[in-house]
């Protein structure tokens, strides 16, 4: 380690003395001063400036920026002793994103990124995204349309769940390049437009879609559903952003009017978001069974255990202190899959100590960690800087719950309908007690779920995180 040279100050006092006249000639004035020292080198996180170390944060040059990175990372990530710097000479990194993933210890975290501060902030704080408002989906050898958004130009073209794509531009998919691909797909700025050819059950249509600012519904769908006289409620929830809690309350209270008996929570496309969120549907959906018990205990890093924290089931809403309402469930139907992600992942392992959750899919993506949002030149950083255990000492496990019954991802029916496979499976165990094959053939994996994996999800929005942007 370099050393570090601080300036000492150097005092001297001067004692007056009664009635003794000239002190000028006494054995403190012949002390001379020391020298001051030059400062040459400064500890990181600090930099040099004019003789004095200052610190690196928000100096935006790209070396000092890299400085900034990996002092971060060594005070706060989970796994900060494993870092070799070594393995990622800060010399062959052009940017201090680049060199942020390169310090990365890969074999634990694909979940660490970090992002326009802009882009991230925007989304989570209003749910707006740039695109066509498509959750493009692959199934084996095709691309199709999973979901999409309300009041986004794709809904406005007519572009539904289920529908194929076939050509972009003329040009059939499999022909395309990959860059070609991703940037029709995924388009980086606003007035960008394509022609894409949808395959739908009624033939094919080519539709021109023009990307914009789209906002996300969290809650697109709320239903409820009666089943041989029971009343059932089903809720798709898809995001935990800050514009949630308003609609995840307002769909409560409309289970609570309609007395259901039992709810089906679909987080099969929702990634995670914010953890307040998270615990404020998981209060609702646990009741009285959940005071003042523990949702998650947050755990970080050996260098800082003083920000271990409790986060307790919640009684009012973190938006505006408005009292929760409360369902009360003695279980909670959860339909998942591999984009059931972090924060989503922390409702299941939260309630599962006070309630009975009952999983219905495929596995979830396996992320019990979570981070801090911090911002430095214009990016946002997410490193994983804690682990979350609930009441019992349990994490979510790092291979994703496995399901209590195995359902394929139906995209032939629309999301709601009784007949979709995960939906149908859950009001069957709701039903009979038991999963449509029998636990035997569900445990020897004799069959396996045929799921399907989105295209693209950027890195921001499977996350577990602690700080509205708002705070930063």
């Amino acid at each position: 380690m370099k050393t570090f040279l601080r300036v000492m100050p150097f005092v001297m006092a001067l004692t007056a003395c009664g009635g003794g006249g000239d002190n000028s000639n006494s054995t403190s004035a012949n002390l001379k001063p020391t020298p001051p020292t030059v400062v040459t080198q400064c500890l990181t996180p600090k930099v040099l400036q004019s003789g004095v170390c200052v610190s690196v944060a928000n100096i935006c040059q790209t070396e000092t920026e890299k400085t900034w990175v990996r002092a971060y990372l060594d005070d706060t990530y989970l796994w900060y002793n494993e870092i070799k710097d070594e393995n990622a000479p800060r010399a062959n990194y052009n940017t201090p994103q680049g060199y942020f993933n390169a310090l990365l210890i890969k074999d634990k975290d694909k979940f660490s990124f970090t992002q326009s501060e802009e882009e991230v902030n925007d989304f989570y704080q209003s749910g707006i995204n740039l695109g066509y408002g498509v959750k493009w989906v692959r199934e084996g050898d095709y691309v199709r349309i999973a979901f999409v958004e309300p009041d986004s130009p794709a809904e406005k073209k007519g572009l539904k769940r289920g529908d194929y794509l076939w050509r972009v531009d003329g040009v059939n998919l499999w022909e395309m390049t990959d860059e070609s691909y991703f940037d029709a797909l995924y388009p980086s700025q606003k007035n960008v437009a394509h022609f894409f050819e949808i395959i739908t059950r009624d033939g094919s249509q080519q539709v021109q879609l023009t990307a914009n600012e789209i906002v996300s519904s969290p809650v697109p769908l709320t239903s409820t559903l009666t089943v041989n006289s029971k009343k059932i409620g089903y809720l798709v929830f898809n995001e935990h952003i800050a514009t949630a809690t308003t609609p995840l309350i307002t769909a409560v209270k409309q289970f609570q009017n309609a007395k259901i008996d039992d709810l089906v929570l679909d987080l099969r496309y929702n990634s995670g978001g914010f953890l307040y969120v998270a615990d404020e549907l998981a209060s609702m959906l646990g009741g009285s069974a959940t005071f003042n018990r523990l949702f998650t205990y947050l755990e970080f890093n050996d260098k800082h255990p003083e920000k271990d924290e409790p986060y307790f089931f919640e009684r009012t809403s973190y938006e505006n202190g408005t009292v929760l309402p409360l369902l009360t469930l003695k279980r909670v139907f959860v339909l998942t899959s591999n984009m059931t992600c972090s924060a989503s992942e922390a409702i299941i392992n939260a309630l599962s100590p006070f309630v009975e959750v009952i999983r219905i899919g495929s596995s979830t993506c396996g992320k019990p960690y979570g981070f801090h949002q911090e911002n430095n030149c214009g990016s946002a950083y997410f490193a994983i800087d804690f682990q979350g255990k609930n009441a019992l000492g349990q994490t979510v496990p790092t291979a994703g719950f496995a399901p209590t019954c195995a359902a394929n991802e139906d995209l032939n029916n629309p999301l709601g309908n009784p007949m979709e496979s995960m939906l149908s499976t859950a009001l069957y165990y709701q039903e009979h007690g038991t999963c449509p094959i029998t636990s035997l053939t569900q445990s020897a994996k004799i069959v396996q779920p045929r799921t399907v994996k989105e295209v693209y999800r950027a890195p921001w929005r499977s996350n577990m995180i602690t700080n509205p942007p708002s705070s930063k």
